[in-house]
């Protein structure tokens, strides 16, 4: 059984050929699909409260969670460069030992404190979910 190819898409005017996949041209809607979309959203606004006022209220940006992040690497940054200038083998070692041993613990500080956050933030929602 032999099959055959689709035929080529017409050659466009540059020489070249058309596009392979061409998307239909963006068109105004018409009052009947207007009249349509409009029966959705107050159907969805009846259905669902809370989502209507989730999605009309003004979009807060969260707070930068690399602040701490941050401010972490920029001492890290800070401390390496004192070790390559420090003159003396021991304060290289003090540092390096300090560095040894505050990168995890600033690590570990940062996920206790983000699992904390997490779950308080969990708990007020639960508490939310409780009134309504």
């Amino acid at each position: 059984m032999s099959v055959t190819p689709p035929p080529l898409p017409p050659p466009s005017p540059g020489g070249g050929t058309g596009d392979p996949d061409p998307r239909p041209v963006a068109r105004p809607l018409d009052s009947d699909e207007e009249l349509r979309l409009s029966g959705l959203e107050q159907e969805l606004r009846r259905s669902d409260p809370d989502l209507d006022t989730e999605l009309t209220a003004p979009h807060r940006p969260a707070r930068a969670a690399g602040g701490r992040a941050d401010r972490i690497l920029q001492a890290v940054a800070i401390t390496v460069i004192v070790l390559v200038i420090v003159p003396g083998d021991w304060v290289a070692g003090l540092l390096s030992f300090g560095l040894l041993l505050g990168i995890p613990a600033a690590m570990a500080w940062i996920a206790v404190r983000a699992h904390r956050e997490n779950v308080a933030r969990e708990q007020a929602e639960g508490r939310d979910d409780e009134r309504a």
